[in-house]
């Protein structure tokens, strides 16, 4: 049975939620890097994203999670929902851009839970775990990990305008190829009306289909949440041009915070990122 060893999930530690997290792993040939920072602390009392990586089984999880801003207990959401999918991703059964549903209930149940604990209702409706708590959730998961050369496949599904991109890191292309959006992205007014604003819990009539990518040597993924997906645009802004040039090798674990603290025109959401490096 695979067993979850974890990067620690990121969004309290101790009770308290920091201002910056970031941590590493490095495992036969892959690499991992995670970072979260708070937005503009002016108009933020607190981080409200989280992440969550396991690893194990032949198996990377990843999941990122961005607490909706307007209810006051979302980073509870996004804590409770990256740690929770991110381990029950180790040994899902996941088919081929199939059906992500019944894996993304797994994180809406524990977001009920954590709304539950806080209300002191240990069954709340949906209405009332949404006036406390939501959550948006990325999720990435690459197998076999455990084989040499590839290819792997890598499977990604998006609730909400979390993100997960792809571009190859091995030299030989001449100037800057835009990144690949594998899941998520930006909202449009349109999506915003209707399913593309799913959070969770998810509501039991929804439906979420995921997508999955043949992946090889020496190419970088990237989940990240809104805060740095928006930066991105359509994967070819200068902000996404600096991640291509900041992440082509993965960075130093002290540098990690300030890869994510970049400039950009009305970006003061919480900024989240999570890099994983295929093998050279």
């Amino acid at each position: 049975m695979a067993t979850g060893n974890p990067i620690r999930s990121s969004s309290m530690r101790g009770g308290v939620v920091p201002h910056s997290v970031h941590d590493a792993v490095d495992a036969n040939g892959w690499t991992v890097r995670a970072a979260s920072r708070q937005g503009d602390t002016r108009q933020k009392t607190r981080r409200q994203d989280a992440y969550a990586v396991r690893h194990g089984g032949g198996r990377i999880a990843v999941v990122v999670c961005d607490g909706v801003g307007a209810a006051e207990h979302s980073h509870l959401a996004a804590a409770a929902a990256s740690a929770a999918l991110a381990e029950h991703l180790l040994t899902a059964e996941l088919e081929v851009s199939g059906d992500w549903t019944a894996h993304l209930k797994v994180a809406s149940l524990a977001v009920t839970r954590a709304a539950g604990d806080l209300l002191g209702n240990r069954a709340p409706s949906l209405g009332a775990v949404y006036s406390v708590m939501a959550t948006t959730a990325t999720a990435l998961v690459v197998e076999p990990t455990d084989i040499g050369q590839g290819p792997w496949l890598a499977h990604t599904a998006t609730v909400g305008d979390s993100s997960a991109w792809w571009r190859r890191t091995r030299g030989g292309a001449l100037g800057f190829e835009p990144w690949l959006l594998m899941s998520g992205g930006r909202l449009t007014r349109h999506q915003i009306a209707t399913s593309g604003a799913l959070v969770l819990p998810l509501p039991d009539d929804a439906v979420v289909t995921g997508a999955s990518f043949e992946i090889g040597p020496e190419e970088l993924l990237l989940v990240c949440s809104d805060g740095v997906a928006d930066a991105f645009d359509d994967g070819s802004s200068a902000v996404a041009a600096s991640f291509a040039s900041g992440w082509s090798n993965p960075p130093r674990i002290s540098d990690l915070a300030d890869r994510i603290a970049f400039d950009a025109d009305r970006q003061v959401d919480d900024r989240t990122v999570v890099g994983v490096w295929t093998p050279r």
